[in-house]
């Protein structure tokens, strides 16, 4: 019982610990490119749960529905209105951009506790601890872990699915059939990657257990899945089956779509082993040995009842989803956020596995310096490269390259994406606010204009600056501010741009807007070993 409470103990203060770490560098943290919309539609579905409070039969109707929940309706709703909730508690104490950010920050925190829980029962605690350390010394998920975002939430959702089927494996009561059926419910009303969850556990079914009575769990699981999944999208409520196939066809195949540079080519969709790379690439190498050393004792060991396998296939699925699937969307790892947890957990079994040799290893000496020095070593080759570089390179962690492909300097001369997402706009803002003259046009890359217009609702850019688009569009966020204006990109008085090769297009080098930005004034320009990221221009 008290080593139960310890560990317990232990993982709400890895909880805390994260949690305080990602509040601490939140505001250092530009604002991306989806987060608007997330935003809009977290302050919009929260004002209607108000409106239900106070007007129940009007809230229900039709046009207070498609009011509410039309915005950002391509997308399940339960982080954003899980975010909006925090958001409207935390805002009068914090900035609007952190208080938005707030709901999964919680929720990072809370799966760093989980990974702790799930490594540790089987591997031991060093083994918790480092898989804990492991996922949040991945520069980019730490990076995605501060976002009022749906990636991380994803990757936490289909975690707790993960954790869960695994804790109840052997509890045959109906009740633990019908909490599986809840959460994976909840996990496909945060986004629709957690869809995939069944055909992991499936597999490992296959493999591991083959009882009927755990087949039957999975029927149970699905079932209740989806009335859950109805039931907190009130968005559904109106025209349920044709709305349920609206959003079917947008996630399949009438996404606009987003392609990949890739290898000094432009992509849509990138080759198959686009996300493999990735995952290579924007890894720490330590990390990327310890998880497959923590895969090969899963197979040499065969004494974890199967954990290994079910961290390696829940790992592989995402990344083998849009390797064979017809996705529209590509953001570099974004789309595979969902496996870093649990390569943090192998990586966290291959560090036990590592530490425990080196404990028998050194046993023959029979000195505690000697063993505990090897600790020290294990931890800091595991951990302190990519800690070093984060503390470097912070706050862009999107520039992040693990050193198996040589950085961001090696990753440059691979042709990869050096950066995306627009979070180095906010490099730009001293530098307008106080240089721009009243009425200035501001370019920006296509589609982005809602990251700047944000910053002017907040009022972190002066509110008599013109955000330019590439055409007629509205802001997410039209109602609290104009309009973006649209005119030719020659005739704009400052030029923000990120150095994401995808923005290009097919044209690459020969693109117009570097044929354009070339006979420009560079006012500023932000570098990380001598590659550029952000360049502002006059």
């Amino acid at each position: 019982m008290k080593s139960t409470i310890q560990t317990y103990g232990i993982a709400v203060l890895i909880g805390l610990v994260v949690f305080i770490l990602l509040v601490a560098t939140a505001s250092n943290i530009g604002l991306t490119w989806d987060e608007p919309a997330y935003i809009a539609a977290a302050q919009s579905y929260v004002k209607w749960y108000g409106f239900v409070f106070t007007n129940p039969e009007q809230a229900f109707t039709q046009k207070a529905i498609d009011y509410s929940w039309s915005v950002n309706s391509e997308h399940p709703p339960l982080d954003k209105a899980w975010s909006g909730m925090i958001w409207s508690l935390v805002r009068p104490y914090t900035d609007d951009l952190t208080a938005h950010r707030m709901g999964n920050m919680l929720l990072s925190a809370v799966l760093a506790g989980l990974l702790f829980l799930l490594i540790q029962d089987v591997y031991g605690r060093w083994a918790g601890l480092a898989a804990a350390t492991a996922l949040f010394t991945m520069p980019r998920f730490f990076f995605h872990a501060h976002l009022s975002a749906l990636d991380v939430p994803a990757a936490f959702s289909i975690f707790v699915v993960t954790f869960i089927f695994w804790k109840t494996l052997h509890r045959r009561h109906w009740g633990w059939d019908l909490l599986l059926g809840v959460v994976w419910g909840l996990a496909l009303a945060t986004k629709i990657n957690a869809a995939f969850v069944p055909l992991t556990l499936g597999i490992w079914w296959l493999i591991f257990r083959r009882d009927a009575r755990l087949f039957a769990r999975f029927v149970v699981m699905g079932v209740v899945a989806f009335p859950v999944f109805v039931a907190t999208w009130p968005w559904l409520y109106i025209d349920t089956f044709t709305r349920l196939g609206d959003y079917i066809a947008f996630i399949t195949t009438e996404h606009w779509e987003i392609g990949q540079y890739y290898f000094g080519q432009f992509f849509m969709p990138p080759p198959w082993h686009f996300g493999f790379v990735m995952v290579w690439a924007v890894l720490p190498l330590g990390l990327t040995l310890l998880y497959w050393l923590g895969f090969v004792r899963s197979i040499k060991e065969r004494q974890d009842g199967g954990l290994g396998w079910l961290l390696f296939l829940s790992a592989l699925t995402p990344i083998l989803a849009i390797a064979v699937g017809q996705s529209m969307v590509y953001d570099n790892e974004r789309l595979v956020m969902a496996s870093f947890p649990f390569l943090a957990g192998l990586a966290g079994s291959g560090f036990g596995w590592v530490l425990s040799a080196w404990k028998k290893f050194s046993a023959t000496w029979n000195r505690h310096l000697v063993s505990r020095g090897g600790v020290v070593a294990l931890v800091a080759l595991a951990f302190l490269p990519q800690v070093i570089t984060m503390i470097r390179l912070h706050p862009h962690h999107l520039s992040y390259y693990g050193e198996g492909v040589g950085g961001l300097r090696g990753a440059t001369n691979l042709k990869l994406e050096t950066t995306y997402w627009c979070e180095t706009y906010s490099l730009a803002l001293p530098v307008l606010n106080e240089r721009a003259e009243a009425g200035d046009s501001i370019w920006i890359d296509p589609w982005s204009h809602d990251v700047m217009i944000y910053y002017q609702t907040v009022g972190w850019l002066r509110d008599d600056l013109v955000i330019l688009a590439p055409s007629k569009v509205e802001s997410v966020l039209g109602w609290q501010v104009p309009a973006p204006v649209s005119i030719p990109m020659q005739q704009a008085d400052w030029y923000l741009f990120q150095h994401r090769q995808s923005t290009l297009g097919f044209d690459g080098e020969d693109n117009s807007i570097l044929r354009i930005l070339a006979g420009k004034e560079v006012v500023y320009e932000y570098r990380f070993d001598d590659i550029p990221l952000f360049t502002l221009y006059k």
